[in-house]
């Protein structure tokens, strides 16, 4: 397609030039130049008469051959049914051409990159690394396909995919096989509930100060334009941090938790900045506050200066017909705190010592 859309404009250029201040010599010189087009024939007119009026179309001419030569010497005719069929187990394959000569490129679960020869023997391999932030390694998944792309135009081809580690992250890459380099850009975050392609979350290559490359600059304008990657502040990503850390730490807790594990809060998180205003309950040494944030209902204790999270829960969305957090005090311990749900006219209590993190339920 990309080379019938060539084909199709350079039919266009050929069309006879409107007439103008020219003389018959090189009306003459320019009319056997289009008629049979080639490089060696535009270099002969723009040699002779480089400021011609007809200049312009015998450059564009030359530059649209240029280029159709550069894909036919380098873009593979392998179609992606036959790319994937020579890979075997992989999760992706394209055909690449070098110097005028085919290859498939297999990239396997783990990144590695095999170069195969069209019938399917491995000539080398390269290993792209898995651009993460999480310290449990997640096998990649496959997001977009590889394809051969040259997106600042001229004649430098790379090959474009993305993939996912997990929900929560997803990574875009630029790889240029000859020379064997690679350019990455990561969005990170919480998945969104409901839609397993929605992530919110930041970008490390959108951070104020930074000079990207012009290829992550390319992979970065793309996150801009994916609405199915919301850009949050830094306050809270880390609050959503905090609280994704806390239900890891803290699966039972709603139901048979007998023992908690709070979650010491980032001074920079938008958790500890909607605590640091918000009224709060006074006990011994401690004082803790309740409050909704970012789809969560979460007590929040301070000690020292210091912000933990002692409590996390979704959201009521109906309190008219289930159950909700509603109140939380000190008993006269000053150290145990006492949550009161509702639900209707039925009351619940749950009772979180802040000095041993145990956790009691009563109905």
């Amino acid at each position: 397609m990309r080379t019938l859309r060539i084909i199709l404009l350079l039919g266009a250029l050929l069309a006879p030039a409107a007439l103008g201040a020219q003389t018959r010599p090189e009306t003459n010189l320019y009319n056997k130049t289009m008629k049979k087009p080639s490089v060696k024939a535009a270099d002969k007119f723009l040699a002779k008469y480089p400021k011609s009026v007809y200049a312009d179309q015998v450059l564009h001419m030359k530059d649209s051959l240029l280029y159709l030569d550069f894909v036919s010497n380098n873009i593979s005719q392998i179609s992606k049914p036959d790319a994937l069929g020579v890979a075997g187990e992989a999760l992706d394959a394209v055909g690449w051409k070098k110097d005028g000569t085919d290859h498939v490129l297999a990239l396997d679960k783990d990144l590695t990159l095999r170069i195969l020869t069209p019938a399917g023997e491995q000539e080398d391999w390269r290993t792209i690394p898995v651009y993460t932030m999480e310290d449990d390694y997640v096998p990649p998944t496959m997001v977009l396909p590889m394809e051969v792309i040259s997106p600042f135009g001229g004649r430098r081809l790379y090959v474009h995919f993305a993939y996912r580690n997990g929900d929560a992250e997803y990574v875009e890459v630029l790889y240029m096989p000859e020379e064997d380099i690679v350019h990455q850009a990561l969005f990170y975050g919480n998945a969104v509930a409901g839609d397993s392609l929605r992530i919110e979350g930041q970008c490390p290559e959108m951070m104020e100060g930074i000079t990207p490359a012009a290829e992550v600059a390319w992979l970065v304008q793309r996150f801009r334009e994916n609405p199915a990657l919301v850009q949050i502040s830094k306050a809270d990503m880390l609050t959503d941090s905090a609280i994704r850390w806390w239900l890891e730490k803290n699966p039972k807790a709603e139901t048979s938790a007998s023992r908690l594990s709070f979650g010491l809060l980032d001074p920079e998180s938008s958790i500890a900045a909607a605590c640091s205003k918000a009224r709060k309950e006074r006990g011994k040494g401690y004082s803790a506050a309740l409050f909704d944030i970012r789809g969560y209902t979460v007590i929040c204790a301070v000690k020292g200066g210091e912000y933990s999270l002692v409590w996390a829960e979704p959201v009521c969305k109906n309190k008219r017909t289930d159950k909700y957090l509603d109140t939380i005090y000190f008993e006269n311990d000053g150290t145990t705190l006492d949550l009161i749900y509702y639900k209707g006219r039925t009351t619940f209590k749950k009772k979180i010592s802040v000095v041993s993190k145990t956790l009691q339920h009563f109905k």
